[in-house]
């Protein structure tokens, strides 16, 4: 009777697992924020580190981390002005980039989302209206988005991200700023 008990229990185990995979959690300020706080702990262990939308120094450090880790971390970002924020957005990326990152800009991106993964075998998709930024990791803006492991969404999401690397309007960190020399 034992051993059945256990089998049933590790079937009820995985069946809790594999349906945790579909779960979709809101994420408001406070949420995104709490997401941040743990950011480590929720993408360790993926091979892939992708990310679209305005970066900073807030972000930096742990993106460096993973970098000299085992990670592959790409960032598409918005193209960037002559704004003071964008200037400290493009010192972030240049450190990134000179610590392994791979960074492209695209002047059509508006979509901001994180996917981690370890392709094909699923990952996390965090999607919303937040960037990796002071302004929305510190609260000053209200923000909101969702957090979910479903393999559906996770898909699609690593579609949309290799659609806006390859097409030709992104361009290479380095092809950006020399044309704005």
């Amino acid at each position: 009777m034992a051993a059945e008990w256990d089998k049933l229990k590790q079937k009820v185990e995985g069946l809790k697992a594999e349906i945790a995979r579909f779960k979709v959690d809101f994420l408001d300020r406070d949420g995104f924020k709490e997401f941040w706080g743990h950011f480590e702990d929720e993408t360790k262990g993926y091979k892939d580190i992708w990310i679209t939308g305005y970066f900073s120094e807030t972000i930096r450090d742990s993106l460096e981390d993973m970098v000299k880790g085992t990670c592959s971390v790409r960032l598409i970002c918005p193209e960037l002005s002559e704004s003071a924020r964008d200037k400290k957005n493009l010192e972030a990326l240049k450190k990134l980039a000179s610590v392994g990152a791979k960074i492209r800009v695209n002047n059509r991106l508006h979509a901001r989302f994180l996917v981690a993964c370890n392709r094909p075998f699923g990952g996390l998709l965090v999607i919303g209206s937040f960037d990796f930024n002071t302004e929305c990791i510190g609260r000053e803006r209200y923000d909101a988005g969702i957090k979910t492991r479903h393999p559906d969404l996770v898909n699609s999401a690593i579609a949309l991200f290799e659609q806006i690397w390859t097409e030709p309007e992104s361009q290479t960190l380095e092809e950006f700023i020399k044309k704005r020399k």
